[in-house]
């Protein structure tokens, strides 16, 4: 009971740490000694958001020239202490700890740094925005300022997906599962549970189909609604179609008919067992 509540609130108290998610922060300037500054850092969350995880980059050699991951860290709440604390792990083998705090919306790390406390700032400017400040810093004043510069966000505009399965809601199993198997040629693949009431099908790589058996309430099958398969050998699987007496339409419905794309794309459909409908057509992936 008392690991699961401590659990809760960290969790809970990492949520100081929001603001910071989803984005990559961005930072360049110059070091006091004249030597350049490049960071860009992301946080998320790990272990049931019980920790938060940071990576960065930043220059990996003495000449700054040479530009890559640097830092993974760790920022954690202390139940016990009521504190916050961070571990820096360095691409160098180094290791920095200390705490941190957070003063409203402004965010700040304490650590020794070669018998020197210093203090690291993210100072609020607004959602996408803090100033970054490095130096000595003690009862409210700079007393000495070794970087400034801004953090500013690049905010995820997209996100990258492979496409993973399709599935589909069949009432004969058996039939549509063979009208894929056996006509559209798709090699059937194992449930991972064994489960029954489900056929799977490997459509290439780990792209798959999966069909469910279940008793539903007839709806209207739209060839707007289909999947579709892609081939360079559309006029090998045009007469298997036709050896295996499956009907074909082009786009408008014309029987036996290929449509042409504008961009030279030809494209039939076909309807499986249960009235799903399928394209196949010549698109180059």
């Amino acid at each position: 009971m008392m690991l699961w509540a401590c659990q809760l609130l960290a969790q809970g108290q990492l949520q100081n740490f929001e603001p910071f998610m989803g984005k990559t922060w961005v930072a360049s300037g110059q070091w006091g000694d004249g030597s350049k500054f490049k960071q860009e850092i992301t946080f998320s969350y790990g272990l049931d958001s019980t920790v938060v995880i940071t990576k960065s980059k930043g220059f990996t050699n003495k000449e700054q020239t040479t530009y890559g991951d640097r830092n993974h860290g760790i920022r954690k709440y202390d139940a016990e202490t009521n504190s916050y604390k961070f571990w820096e792990f360095d691409v160098f083998g180094g290791l920095t700890e200390g705490q941190l705090v957070f003063k409203g919306k402004d965010l700040y790390y304490r650590y020794n740094y070669g018998g020197t406390t210093v203090t690291d700032a993210w100072l609020y400017i607004d959602a996408n925005t803090y100033t970054f400040k490095v130096g000595s810093y003690a009862d409210g004043v700079w007393e000495q300022t070794y970087l400034e510069t801004q953090f500013v966000a690049e905010e995820k505009a997209s996100f990258s997906y492979n496409f993973d399965h399709q599935s589909l809601v069949v009432t004969n199993l058996m039939a549509t599962g063979d009208f894929y198997r056996d006509v559209l040629k798709l090699k059937e693949i194992e449930h991972p549970d064994k489960a029954p009431g489900f056929r799977w099908f490997q459509v290439k790589g780990n792209s798959q189909l999966h069909l469910i058996k279940k008793d539903i309430i007839e709806f209207k099958k739209d060839k707007s609604i289909h999947l579709c398969l892609s081939t360079q050998n559309l006029e090998g699987m045009i007469e298997h179609l036709i050896a295996n007496s499956v009907d074909f339409y082009d786009w408008p419905g014309n029987k036996g008919s290929v449509t042409d794309r504008s961009d030279g794309v030809k494209q039939i459909y076909v309807q499986d067992p249960d009235g799903y409908w399928v394209e196949i057509n010549t698109a180059k992936h």
